[in-house]
């Protein structure tokens, strides 16, 4: 599937290739971060973030992710069906864990896929196709992230649960989603886009968000995002305005990793608010998913996928990982007993911010692990 998507993207972009502009020189000379998850799942993703899996409302596999507050209570559940046409439900009993569900790439220009082994769109020069793309803008000193958001539904493409069989948004192929140029607003300094998607920001931009930010921050490092203060993202920043923008007005930048976590929260909101992401947890959402248009901050914990990834720390006395891999290790992990995913808004501190690597992994990748409700049955 991968090798096929490969192909007819790059065919696709050597027909719309044309020159570059000299406004897009400086942005062309950054290079696009190489890495290839399908190769390297086995040894990179955190498999023990799945857990806990709650199987009829009891805990079937433990886990040190914790769970929502409000996942499904139920034991069985029934799905579908109309008695009085003589169609049946199916009936079945409920499952709850965190699915590997999604990769976000945070780049630094515009159509770079790191997770497709560093392969560029040359769509640079395209205007239409560039709405929401960083090209060289001269007015703004801050900080630009673009973004691609990847559809990674591991369990599936694994075939360790029936096709069908509570996917998080349906999906049970990798294919890419979404990417941030195509989004007027992600590139909107003035505001006239942004306001128009998003009008509440007008009231979570200033003081509200200034008091907000330590309350949530210090809850989502203890694993426990607050989902009513949904213009903030903990520690990471402000979740609004919802641009690829963020700094100090002179360009400087504390933590490349916040920056970097900050853009693929922003980008989650983003999707949220225009319908493209559902709800998947809770009874209501046990047979179908139903459309959110606000984030909800505690469905979702991330890996740190790449350049270096975050993994739980090794036992003591236990050997070093091999320094033989495609992707840039972490250098004397911290000796942390936990899981290997982090809650939204988490402080990097404890997790990743010393994962970036200059040069060769400056383009950062996340794993995103969904909260997933779901009946599990047959249809008698």
């Amino acid at each position: 599937m991968w090798k096929s998507l490969k192909s007819v993207l790059l065919v696709i972009g050597m027909l719309l290739a044309t020159s570059v502009t000299p406004a897009h020189a400086e942005q062309m000379k950054l290079s696009c971060s190489s890495y290839n998850p399908l190769e390297t799942m086995f040894k990179d993703v955190c498999w023990s973030g799945m857990f806990p899996m709650k199987l009829m409302g009891a805990t079937m596999i433990p886990g040190k992710s914790g769970e929502p507050a409000d996942r499904t209570n139920k034991i069985i559940c029934a799905c579908g069906g109309d008695l009085t046409k003589g169609q049946l439900p199916r009936i079945g009993f409920t499952v709850g864990f965190w699915a590997p569900a999604k990769i976000l790439d945070v780049t630094r220009r515009p159509y770079c896929l790191p997770s497709l082994g560093g392969m560029e769109l040359p769509f640079a020069s395209i205007n239409f196709l560039n709405g929401g793309a960083n090209l060289g803008r001269s007015d703004r000193h801050e900080a630009f992230a673009n973004w691609t958001l990847y559809s990674f539904p591991l369990i599936y493409m694994l075939r360790l649960i029936d096709d069908g069989a509570c996917p998080p948004d349906g999906l049970t192929e990798f294919d890419l989603l979404q990417s941030s140029p195509m989004f007027p607003n992600w590139n909107d300094a003035i505001g006239r886009y942004t306001t128009f998607i998003n009008p509440e920001m007008l009231l979570f931009t200033g003081v509200n968000a200034m008091f907000a930010m330590p309350v949530d921050g210090a809850s989502s490092t203890l694993g426990k995002p607050l989902n009513n203060l949904f213009w903030v993202a903990g520690t990471w920043g402000n979740m609004y305005p919802i641009t690829g923008f963020f700094g100090n007005g002179v360009g400087k930048m504390v933590d490349p990793v916040q920056f970097t976590s900050l853009t693929g929260a922003r980008a989650l909101s983003l999707l949220h608010r225009l319908g493209m992401l559902n709800e998947t947890v809770g009874n209501d959402n046990l047979c179908e998913r139903n459309t959110r248009f606000i984030i909800r901050k505690d469905a979702y914990r991330w890996q740190f996928l790449a350049p270096s990834p975050e993994v739980n720390g090794r036992l003591p006395g236990a050997p070093a990982p091999a320094t033989t891999t495609s992707q840039v290790q972490e250098v004397n992990p911290p000796q942390r007993f936990g899981t290997c995913t982090h809650a939204t808004g988490s402080s990097t501190a404890a997790w990743g911010m010393w994962r970036d690597v200059p040069a060769t992994g400056e383009d950062h990748s996340y794993l995103l692990f969904q909260w997933t409700d779901c009946c599990f049955g047959i249809t008698p």
